[in-house]
């Protein structure tokens, strides 16, 4: 089996970590591939340094190693390839991982095919000027509409398909993903979303409001975000938090489901809800 391993490498406790994975790899006889940028920090290893695109492309599946972020970033790229992804969480919450640093003798299931795939809905966003789309992004978590540097509201107004539905004073908005409801969303006080759902979840931020609810949409829609009041500039767009991009009053930002799917490898039996209990509710 071809084996692409994604490890945040700057961080010394993941560095080990993903030199215990890399020897239980070797045990299993796997065929290994470690990011170029790898190169010369893991030593005594049996592993072929590669670009990140020629890794996706010739693995059979991926293992990120680091936290949440780690695995959001390869499980959007994997997404390209139509390749499961193994989190192996060596960060703080690991929520989208599939194991902890102390069950690598789990990957064994892994290599013989043991395992379930927890296949996560994404979201297309594509910056439309002048009525023509000229950027797109997909989001595993959420795309983000914000204020820029200044300390100030600006109006935001949400339409879906046609309709006009919600015209808000805040920070910004955030359209979530049932995966990135436990992230970003869930700290400005959206609904958890099991990732069954296939929904976008809209979220104020800061809402100048006594009253404010977040909105589920279905998926089979497509929604479109202005902000009504910057004429300067001055508003950011971010998909999972990457890349930001100024916008202003004659932008629309037009969000949809993605035609990408994220595949996450799941090894053990428990389900979101028991993830949710043990990570986040009673952490």
């Amino acid at each position: 089996m071809i084996i692409s391993v994604f490890p945040y490498i700057e961080n010394e406790s993941v560095r080990r970590l993903t030199g215990d994975v890399l020897s239980e790899l070797d045990r299993l006889k796997c065929h290994v591939y470690v990011t170029q940028e790898c190169a010369g920090q893991l030593p005594g290893h049996h592993v072929v340094y590669s670009k990140p695109d020629k890794m996706m492309e010739d693995c059979d599946l991926a293992i990120a190693i680091g936290g949440d972020g780690t695995t959001l970033r390869i499980a959007k790229k994997a997404a390209f390839y139509d390749k499961c992804v193994l989190g192996i969480n060596g960060g703080r919450l690991g929520f989208m991982s599939g194991l902890e640093a102390n069950e690598l003798s789990l990957l064994g299931n892994v290599v013989t095919g043991k395992y379930k795939v927890d296949k996560r809905m994404m979201l297309q966003a594509d910056i439309i000027r002048e009525n023509q789309a000229t950027e797109t992004f997909h989001c595993l978590n959420d795309a983000v509409v914000t204020r820029g540097d200044y300390a100030r509201l600006i109006d935001v107004n949400i339409h879906c398909e046609e309709r006009p539905v919600w015209d808000v004073r805040a920070d910004g908005v955030i359209v979530s993903t049932p995966t990135g409801s436990t992230a970003y969303s869930m700290a400005a006080g959206g609904p958890v979303v099991s990732p069954e759902t296939d929904c976008f979840v809209v979220t104020s931020i800061c809402p100048h409001s006594l009253i404010d609810r977040s909105i589920v949409f279905p998926s089979s829609k497509a929604l479109y975000v202005r902000v009504q009041n910057d004429v300067d500039n001055n508003s950011i767009f971010t998909a999972d938090g990457k890349r930001p991009v100024q916008i202003d009053g004659r932008t629309v930002v037009r969000i949809s489901k993605s035609p990408y799917v994220a595949r996450l490898i799941k090894v053990k039996p428990d389900n979101f809800y028991e993830i949710l209990r043990k990570k986040i509710i009673e952490r």
